[in-house]
């Protein structure tokens, strides 16, 4: 901000030229000169600019984009400046929780659930509830995964970003097989056509050894990560915890079941490569066209639609099959939150309601700025938009939006403590311990419990004290 203070010195400078340049002009000019008041107009004073700082994880490409949207919110609110800030996720859920407990924090920043929920935790971030009822410009019934942004009855975020995890398979595998897609199964008869037993029976068809070595060249499915093993414990009506977060319940039957499911996709089919062939070192991975089909998320997964980035054949999206409770999906957001710390709460606002807004999806689209390849849906109108449908033209949209339907709603599990431990280091090294052979279902499951059950006995000693703004 320019400064508009004037020092003694400069002052006595002004005064001096100001009164020779007023004898020069009387010299010249016997009648006085006009005031301010006599039809001198003088210009206004600076307005002062409002920078907010945010801040989100990406990769570096996604600097561009947060810029182009800062540009285009400064032109609805030229007093308004935000900096954009955009780290690798392994630096962000580093960075972001050291700056949240020493107050240097941006005003807003992007939160995934278990960022959110710390960050909520250790009263980091501010309620936007009354900033919602006066907006009259958002529809909240349009909002996806309003229970994301839900704590404790108060909303929290908006949200920057959704996904969902699904499925994504190789159309020209198929096609070359002379068999019906995973979506086309699922249209027509939804659960009765695409199940864990069309799974299999696929499976079989599509894993081949092609150059006759007693190896496969080529298999069916690639793999769970540590949603989409959850999602299926889902699918046949099991559960990581009970209701209430007090107990893990990964020895009970659906779960089990769930388990022994996906054992056996490896185990007795083999149809997936066993955890310690390292399959994606030797090239054995969806991008390279010897996998059929593999787990995915609807947010990132878009970028290999991208002009100059598109994979060598055709694919397209499926939800994962149904098992003996139907289907079930994986989806969350990233929220847009207010830290506590922002000195400018007003303009903040502003600016995470336009960064999750169709508005902004579609104003940054008709300048070539392509959320549909990197965020996922803020709305539930955004599906229909051409800032997403244009993009990703010629995809199953509409089972996108199945993702969306079959997702549980309530957010319990990001809630519970320790959530991404829990998900992607203690149950993924459980169930490749499975997956291996080296530990039963029902060891597998036993050590599952064991570890995540202590986790939930130091649940109430970590509410007693300061919460840890860490991301285990």
């Amino acid at each position: 901000m320019l400064s508009t203070q004037i020092t003694r010195r400069s002052m006595l400078k002004w005064m001096v030229t100001g009164a020779a340049g007023a004898a020069l002009s009387a010299c010249a000019m016997p009648t006085a000169a006009p005031t301010a008041g006599e039809g001198v107009t003088q210009p206004p004073p600076a307005r002062a600019v409002i920078e907010i700082g945010w801040a989100r994880h990406g990769a570096e490409l996604d600097l561009g984009t947060e810029q182009a949207l800062a540009d285009l919110f400064a032109e609805r609110n030229p007093g308004i400046k935000v900096k954009p800030l955009v780290l690798p996720w392994e630096d962000y859920n580093t960075k972001i929780p050291v700056m949240l407990a020493g107050g240097t924090a941006p005003d807003t920043y992007g939160a995934h659930p278990a960022l959110l929920m710390e960050s909520y935790t250790a009263k980091a971030i501010r309620s936007i509830d009354e900033y919602i009822k006066a907006d009259a410009n958002i529809n909240y019934e349009d909002v996806l995964y309003p229970g994301d942004a839900n704590f404790d009855g108060m909303i929290m975020g908006l949200p920057q970003k959704s996904c969902t995890h699904q499925l994504r398979y190789n159309k020209d595998l198929f096609e070359e097989a002379g068999m019906p897609t995973p979506g086309e199964l699922y249209w027509k008869d939804k659960e009765k056509g695409w199940n864990w037993n069309s799974f299999v029976e696929m499976g079989a068809k599509l894993t081949k050894d092609l150059d006759s070595d007693g190896q496969p060249d080529q298999y069916f499915y690639g793999g769970q990560g540590g949603t989409n093993i959850l999602a299926l414990i889902r699918t046949a009506g099991g559960d990581i915890f009970d209701a209430e977060i007090t107990k893990c319940v990964l020895t009970e039957p659906a779960a089990k079941e769930a388990l022994q499911f996906m054992a056996d996709l490896v185990l007795k089919y083999k149809v997936q490569p066993p955890p310690e062939l390292r399959a994606d070192e030797l090239g054995l991975n969806f991008n390279t066209g010897k996998v059929a089909i593999a787990s995915t998320t609807t947010c990132d997964s878009p970028r290999d639609l991208r002009p100059g980035y598109e994979l060598p054949f055709k694919w397209d999206y499926v939800i994962l099959p149904a098992g003996p409770a139907g289907f079930r999906t994986w989806g969350d957001t990233d929220q847009i939150v207010l830290t506590v710390n922002s000195k400018n709460p007003d303009a903040a606002y502003k600016w995470m309601a336009y960064r999750s807004s169709k508005e902004a999806w579609e104003e940054s689209y008709a300048k070539g700025v392509i959320l549909a390849y990197s965020d996922g849906p803020t709305r539930w109108s955004i599906f229909e938009s051409k800032a997403f449908t244009e993009p990703l033209a010629g995809m199953d949209i509409e089972m996108i939006k199945e993702g969306y339907r079959h997702t549980i709603p309530n957010p319990f599990v990001p809630r519970s403590p320790q959530s991404y431990r829990i998900i992607f280091t203690i149950m993924v090294t459980e169930v490749d311990n499975i997956l291996r052979g080296a530990k039963t279902v029902d060891q597998g499951a036993a050590d599952m419990c064991a570890q995540i059950n202590e986790i939930l006995k130091e649940k109430q000693t970590a509410l007693s004290e300061p919460a840890c703004l860490c991301v285990s």
